[in-house]
């Protein structure tokens, strides 16, 4: 990650606090950790209203400091050492805090509460997810590139899709393209119990599955456990198959939903395709 990416999130974030009033803010989450430090490594980040941010590793702190772009990195033994930390950092006097409150879990959120009794909180995810809204000409080459490793992978399945296969194969030999192509390997959602795979991969009548994900397609699956994406469905002549395709370049998410068939679809499919 650029080093001036990083001074730019925390220079805009740092503002977004100072006219919000408040003091600082923990990052807990590992995405904006990521996003404000350049590293996912297991870390508490505290961003302040003025001044330097303080990164509090647990593990690894060497990939930490091999990664990150934060200047003051400091190991992390147990989390009762944070406000000894921030006393020593000049960020001991704190009223009004931040955290993100529609992923942190409630224990986290007490903890906090119990051993900084002086601290008022207030909710700073819709700032952050704002801020993350808006991308960078660096993160809009990140999207580019997922993007091109999408249209690759495609290109290449087209050759590989033939009958009898089951929606499994075909979903594995999209994860084989995408790995091949720099794919990151999982994608994320922010959402509370939501869950993605790379990719959706739906024959004929599961093509209609629907399912708990806040997602367009669903899939039946292989197991309740899961509940969505490919399943054990054979592909068969004369019926669509449904594509919802994924994968992620230094944190950054491509997604494509393409359409095959081998043979002909039925007219009021093609229309119903058309239509979409």
């Amino acid at each position: 990650m650029p080093k001036r990416e990083i001074e730019k999130r925390i220079t805009r974030f740092q503002s977004v606090l100072r006219k919000g009033g408040v003091d600082g803010a923990f990052i807990l989450q590992n995405v904006d950790i990521f996003y404000f430090s350049g590293t996912i490594q297991s870390s508490i980040l505290f961003i302040p209203q003025e001044g330097p941010p303080v990164l509090m590793v647990k593990k690894s702190y060497q990939r930490a400091s091999d990664e990150s772009q934060v200047q003051e990195l400091i190991r992390l033994n147990h989390r009762s050492e944070i406000p000894s930390i921030l006393e020593r950092y000049g960020y001991g006097d704190l009223n009004l805090v931040g955290l993100e409150m529609d992923v942190v879990p409630t224990n986290q959120y007490l903890w906090y509460q119990k051993n900084f009794t002086k601290c008022k909180w207030i909710d700073i995810s819709s700032e952050i997810r704002k801020l993350r809204m808006i991308k960078s000409p660096y993160e809009i080459e990140q999207i580019r590139r997922a993007a091109l490793a999408l249209d690759k992978g495609f290109n290449e399945i087209k050759g590989i899709i033939r009958e009898g296969m089951s929606e499994l194969e075909i979903d594995g030999q999209l994860f084989l393209l995408a790995r091949r192509n720099g794919h990151m390997g999982i994608l994320r959602m922010r959402g509370w119990n939501q869950e993605m795979t790379h990719a959706h991969v739906l024959s004929g009548v599961n093509g209609s599955a629907i399912s708990f994900c806040d997602t367009p397609t669903g899939g039946a699956g292989v197991t309740p456990a899961m509940a969505q994406g490919a399943g054990f469905r054979r592909i068969k002549k004369n019926e669509p198959i449904a594509i919802d395709y994924g994968l992620g370049i230094n944190g950054y998410v491509g997604d494509e939903f393409r359409t095959f068939v081998i043979g002909k679809l039925q007219r009021v499919l093609e229309e119903a395709h058309e239509c979409s």
